[in-house]
């Protein structure tokens, strides 16, 4: 290649060769545009080069391999160029790139004393004849073959662009076909979802509503307190749903709001008649997955029905902190304290403390409990806190 018109003529060689060898026209493309791509930059940088064309069997297919040589100063950035990382101003490292995507394969093997460059594209059938054969009878017709107009190529590369321009407009339409329908099917999907939780919220406020109906009727105030106690976990769950579908995000729970509510749920639940402990509640803005909201929901609901029931018992005043703090290395700390008479000994084996130490394994946390004689003694309040990963999803 000493002119531009050699680059031309590279070009229509390779797509004569590919098309006698049984490349589909798509694929004559390719190899045209590769092999132009290439032969260009070896006039460009190096003064011109040589193109080789050779057939040959690789790995059991036979398979066109183009070698483009030249004796130039080499490549100093091929790895940057390569790794995508570098553009000259004549843009050599966008050549190269597309066609190590137009081909199987390109290697490059580049110094101080010239580059080669080796494009290699796999025909998918078989070539019909041995390859010795092939080879000999394409000779046969090149050497007949009269060379082409440069501009007849030309106009051909326009055709080829006007037709890949037509592709690209047609993939475009039907990707914004997919993406609207995708679209169309997420929204169905999200009020579905919100529909679910929805009656899921509902069925729970009904089964709570049984069994508040079933407590008022118990003369038997033991059981007329358990009975409260499932009331109080039932609308916890609850409190999960009706947040989830009043929020845009239908796989994750807005942690500060679910816990306000559901404390604001239990002061009204043991203070009804205004006495009673104050309640605080202090938490960072985090979203937590679903079946983590559940069982912290849960922990939350049993630690502070503890706290009402055994640190305020006769409805005594006094304060209960809720606090909710985000740790380093992804982890989450709930601490819940209060100024009351503490918890008594029997209050340690009940059904609630149990609970309390199933959850926080459940949620994988570390369990302390703090108080003037280990369990929360009399007199010096209790503090209560559970250490735990943090599961956003």
């Amino acid at each position: 290649m000493r002119h531009d018109r050699d680059i031309v003529h590279a070009r229509q060689r390779a797509r004569l060769v590919a098309d006698r060898m049984g490349f589909e026209v798509q694929d004559q493309t390719r190899i045209a545009t590769a092999v132009s791509e290439v032969c260009r930059n070896a006039y460009a940088y190096a003064n011109g080069g040589k193109a080789d064309f050779r057939i040959q069997e690789i790995a059991g297919k036979v398979a066109l391999v183009i070698e483009v040589g030249d004796r130039g100063p080499g490549i100093a950035e091929l790895d940057d160029i390569l790794a995508g990382r570098y553009r000259s101003r004549t843009g050599m490292g966008l050549g190269l790139l597309g066609a190590r995507r137009l081909m199987d394969r390109l290697d490059i093997e580049t110094s101080g004393d010239g580059t080669t460059v080796r494009l290699t594209r796999i025909l998918s059938k078989p070539l019909g004849m041995a390859v010795p054969e092939f080879i000999n009878k394409l000779m046969d017709e090149l050497a007949r073959q009269q060379p082409l107009d440069p501009v007849e190529e030309v106009q051909r590369q326009n055709q080829e662009l006007l037709s890949s321009l037509n592709d690209l407009r047609q993939r475009e339409e039907e990707l914004l076909e997919a993406n609207a329908a995708l679209r169309a099917s997420v929204v169905e999907k999200e009020v579905l979802l919100k529909e679910v939780y929805h009656r899921v919220k509902n069925n729970l406020q009904i089964i709570s509503s049984l069994v508040s109906l079933k407590a008022r009727k118990s003369t038997n105030p033991l059981v007329r307190q358990e009975l409260d106690d499932v009331r109080s976990r039932i609308h916890s769950l609850s409190i999960v749903h009706e947040k989830l579908y009043q929020s845009d995000d239908l796989a994750r729970v807005d942690l500060s709001g679910y816990v306000r509510d559901l404390c604001a749920h239990l002061r009204t639940s043991f203070t009804a008649r205004g006495d009673g402990p104050e309640l605080m509640v202090e938490t960072e803005n985090v979203a937590l997955g679903l079946d983590m909201a559940i069982q912290l929901g849960l922990l939350i609901n049993e630690i502070v029905t503890n706290a009402f029931k055994h640190a305020f018992p006769d409805g005594a005043r006094g304060e209960i902190r809720v606090s909710l703090t985000v740790l380093p290395e992804e982890r989450l700390r709930l601490e819940v304290t209060d100024n009351g008479k503490g918890m008594p000994e029997e209050a340690t084996d009940s059904l609630g403390m149990n609970l309390i130490r199933a959850l926080a394994t459940r949620v994988e946390g570390v369990l302390e409990i703090e108080g003037s004689n280990g369990h929360g003694g009399t007199g010096g309040g209790t503090r209560v806190t559970v250490t735990m990963p943090l599961h956003g999803d």
